[in-house]
C-alpha cells in the first residue's frame, strides 16, 4: 500500500509539473496574427508590392487589391492605394462579421490586446511596441475604434498606424484590423500653396 502511495504522490507531481510546464509554453499574442503584421509593417515602404495581388477595382480616387497574404485569422484582406501625386496605401482584414454586438465586441477587444502586448520584429533587427487607448464599444454609437503608433516611432515610417476598429454595417457587426499611413495628424497644419 505504501509503495502505491508513492506511485500516486510521484504522479501527482508529473502532472503538475507538465502543467506548469504546458501553461508557460502558451504564447502571448497569436502567432498568426503578430506574423502577419509584422510582414504588412516590413512591407509598407515598398508600396505594399510583395503582398499586392490583382486589381479588384479601379475607382476614380482609390484602387483596390486583392492581397496575396495567407491571413488565417482573417475572413478577406485586401489593399486600398488612394490616387494622389505620392500615392498612399492601406491593408486591411475582416476579422469577424457577425449579427450580435456582445460576441462582436469581445473580439474587438481580443484584436486590441493582442495589439496592445505585441511585439514586432523587422529586418535590421528593428523592434516595435504599439502604443494606442481603447475605445470602449457602444452599441448605440455603432463605431469605435482603437488607434495605435509604432513605439518607438519608425523613422522610415513616422506616420504609420494600426488600428482595431469595430463598426455596424447593416445587418452586421465588423471587427477590423487596418495598417495604414495617416497623410497628416488631426492638428497638424496641410500644405497650403503660396508658402
Amino acid at each position: 500500500m505504501k509503495n502505491y502511495g508513492v506511485k500516486l504522490f510521484a504522479l501527482a507531481a508529473f502532472m503538475t509539473g507538465f502543467q506548469a510546464n504546458a501553461q508557460l509554453k502558451v504564447p502571448v499574442t497569436n502567432n498568426d496574427l503578430r506574423t502577419n503584421l509584422q510582414k504588412i509593417i516590413a512591407d509598407f515602404p515598398h508600396q505594399l508590392s510583395a503582398v499586392r495581388g490583382d486589381t479588384l477595382a479601379d475607382n476614380p480616387q482609390t484602387i483596390e487589391f486583392a492581397s496575396t497574404l495567407d491571413f488565417k485569422g482573417s475572413m478577406e484582406n485586401s489593399i486600398v492605394q488612394y490616387k494622389s501625386v505620392h500615392p498612399l496605401y492601406s491593408w486591411q482584414a475582416l476579422l469577424l462579421s457577425s449579427e450580435d454586438f456582445e460576441e462582436a465586441a469581445k473580439k474587438y477587444k481580443w484584436l486590441y490586446n493582442q495589439i496592445k502586448v505585441m511585439t514586432v520584429k523587422l529586418e535590421g533587427g528593428y523592434s516595435f511596441t504599439f502604443s494606442g487607448d481603447y475605445d470602449e464599444p457602444d452599441e448605440s454609437r455603432k463605431f469605435c475604434s482603437s488607434v495605435f503608433k509604432l513605439t518607438p516611432n519608425a523613422s522610415n515610417m513616422p506616420k504609420l498606424k494600426v488600428e482595431a476598429s469595430m463598426q455596424y454595417l447593416f445587418p452586421e457587426w465588423k471587427v477590423i484590423l487596418l495598417v495604414y499611413e495617416k497623410e497628416r495628424e488631426d492638428d497638424e497644419r496641410g500644405d497650403i500653396y503660396g508658402d
